[in-house]
C-alpha cells in the first residue's frame, strides 16, 4: 500500500525521527517496490499513465534521486499520484474486500472441501493411525486421541467457513503482500484468485494444511515438510504445527509431496571427517535457524494483520468484532519503534489516557502499512532462504565462503562441544539476513535485530 494523498505534508511525516534514509527516499522506495508488485493486467495502463508524465524511468531505476532537488521531489509526488489513481491493487487495497467465488466457483470449492473433510473424518475415525504414529513419532498410543480430535476440529472448521461463504478469493492482493500461498484463521480463509477455477492436487493440499489453522489459534507454522528437522522436531512444536497434521492427511489421500533431498553436511576439505554427533549438531542448528526465521515472519504477519484491524476501528467507537486490547496497543507501539513506523510518535496506549477510560487507538496510516509490508516481504524471503538450504558447508579457517549465499559453519565451532547449538543457529540466521540483495532495512545487522525481536515475541501471537 502507498501513502494516501497529502499524507506526506502532515506530522509526523515532515519531521520523521526514523533511523532510515530521508523520508522522500523512503517514499520513493515504497513507490518503486510497489510498482514491481503490480499485476500484469494493470501494468500496461500504469506505464502509459507514467509515460505521459515523463517519469516512468524513475519507477524502475535503482539510481537514487537527489531529494534536495525540487524537480526530483515533484517527480516523486507525480509517481505517487499516478500509482494511487491507476493501480488500486497497490495503492488502495484496503478499500476493497475479498469476496467468495460465484456459484460456479462455489461448486468447485465444495468438491475440494468435501474431499478434504472426508479425509479428516476418516483419519479421526482411526483409518490412518499408522500414518499418525509415523509422522508424529509416537512411542505409544497415549497422544493419539488428542491428535485425532484435531482432525475432527479441522473438518468442522473448514466446513463451517465454506457454509458461511468465508473462503475468500484474494482480489485485494493480500497474499502477494504477505508472501503466502493462502492465509487462514478460525474466521476466514483467503486463497488465490484462480483457486476455485478447477480442482487440482495442489489446491486440495492447500486445504489440507490451512484447515488446521482454522481448527485452532494455537496451530501455527513452526516448520514445513521438507525442512531439515521436520521429522525430529520436539513434541511441543510438533503438536501445534499445521504441516505435521497436513502430512498425515497427504499420506492418507495419496497426495504426498515429493520427498525432500537429504540434507548434506560437507566436512572440511582438510582434516578429519565430522563425527555423527557433530553432524547432528549441524542439522539441529539448521532446524533451529529455520524455526527462528519462520517465527519472525509469522510475527510480522501478525503485526501487519493487526495494524489493518486497528486501522479499521481507529475512528470508531462501535466494535463490530472483538475490540483491540491494551496489550495489542502496547505491542504495536513497540513494533513501531523497532521498524521505524510512526505509531509511537502520536497518541495511543494507556500512557496517554486516564486509567478509567479506554486507551486511544494509535493512528495507523497508509505509510505505516506500506513500511510494514516491505518488512513483511523481506522476512518471508528469509524463510525462503532457510527452506532452500540443502547443504551446510563446514569450513576450515581461511577457507573461501561458498558461492550463492549457501549455508556454512566454521569447523572450529562445529567440533567444539562447548559451542551451543543455538550459537550455530544464530550464525545461520545472520547468513540469511546477509543473503538479500535489497533489504528494506539499511543493513543486514538491522534486519537480524528485527528477526530476533520478532521471533522473541512470537509467543505473544493471538487472533
Amino acid at each position: 500500500m502507498l501513502p494516501l494523498s497529502g499524507v506526506t505534508q502532515q506530522e509526523p511525516f515532515t519531521h520523521p525521527q526514523l533511523p532510515q534514509p530521508p523520508l522522500r527516499a523512503t517514499l520513493h522506495r515504497l513507490v518503486r517496490r510497489a510498482y514491481d508488485r503490480v499485476r500484469p493486467a494493470d501494468l500496461g495502463a500504469l506505464r502509459v499513465a507514467l509515460g505521459s508524465t515523463g517519469v516512468d524511468n524513475y519507477a524502475r531505476t535503482a539510481a537514487p534521486l537527489n531529494y534536495a532537488n525540487a524537480a526530483a521531489n515533484d517527480t516523486l509526488e507525480k509517481l505517487i499520484a499516478v500509482l494511487a489513481d491507476k493501480t488500486p491493487y497497490v495503492a488502495q487495497a484496503g478499500n476493497r474486500k475479498n469476496q467468495p467465488p460465484g456459484d460456479a466457483g462455489q461448486a468447485v470449492l465444495k468438491a475440494m472441501v468435501d474431499e478434504a473433510t472426508t479425509a479428516f473424518t476418516q483419519i479421526a475415525a482411526g483409518n490412518a493411525d499408522a500414518h499418525i504414529a509415523a509422522v508424529f513419532n509416537l512411542p505409544d498410543g497415549t497422544r493419539l486421541p488428542k491428535i485425532k480430535q484435531r482432525f475432527t476440529d479441522a473438518a468442522n472448521g473448514l466446513r463451517r467457513l465454506y457454509d458461511n461463504r468465508m473462503i475468500l478469493l484474494d482480489s485485494r492482493g493480500d497474499l502477494a503482500i504477505q508472501g503466502a500461498g493462502a492465509v487462514s484463521s478460525p474466521e476466514s480463509l483467503t486463497v488465490p484468485m484462480a483457486f476455485a477455477d478447477a480442482r487440482t492436487d495442489g489446491r486440495v493440499r492447500t486445504l489440507l494444511h490451512e484447515s488446521f489453522h482454522i481448527a485452532g489459534k494455537d496451530i501455527v507454522d513452526h516448520i514445513y515438510f521438507g525442512a531439515a528437522g521436520f521429522a525430529t522436531v520436539d513434541w511441543p512444536a510438533m503438536k501445534t504445527n499445521a504441516d505435521h497434521y497436513a502430512e498425515v492427511a497427504r499420506r492418507h489421500t495419496n497426495l504426498v509431496l515429493p520427498a525432500p533431498a537429504p540434507l548434506a553436511v560437507l566436512a572440511p576439505a582438510a582434516g578429519p571427517a565430522l563425527t555423527v554427533p557433530q553432524e547432528t549438531r549441524v542439522r539441529q542448528a539448521l532446524t533451529e535457524a529455520q524455526e527462528r526465521l519462520t517465527k519472525g515472519w509469522a510475527r510480522s504477519l501478525w503485526v501487519w494483520q493487526n495494524m489493518v484491524f486497528v486501522q479499521k476501528y481507529q475512528n470508531s467507537y462501535i466494535w463490530l468484532d472483538e475490540a483491540p486490547t491494551e496489550l495489542l496497543y502496547r505491542q504495536l507501539m513497540l513494533e513501531s519503534q523497532q521498524i521505524s513506523m510512526t505509531l509511537h510518535h502520536g497518541p495511543g496506549g494507556r500512557s496517554t489516557t486516564p486509567v478509567d477510560t479506554s486507551p486511544v487507538l494509535p493512528l495507523i496510516t497508509a505509510y505505516d502499512l506500506a513500511v510494514m509490508e516491505e518488512v513483511l516481504a523481506d522476512l518471508h524471503r528469509l524463510v525462503g532462504w532457510g527452506q532452500a538450504q540443502q547443504t551446510v558447508h563446514v569450513l576450515a579457517a581461511g577457507t573461501p565462503l561458498p558461492a550463492g549465499n549457501a549455508a556454512y559453519l566454521w569447523a572450529a565451532d562445529v567440533t567444539n562441544a562447548a559451542t551451543p547449538v543455538s550459537n550455530l543457529a544464530d550464525q545461520l540466521v545472520a547468513q540469511a539476513t546477509q543473503s538479500l540483495a535489497d533489504p528494506w532495512l539499511p543493513t543486514a545487522a538491522a534486519l537480524k535485530t528485527l528477526v530476533d525481536g520478532m521471533r522473541a515475541r512470537h509467543g505473544q501471537l493471538s487472533s
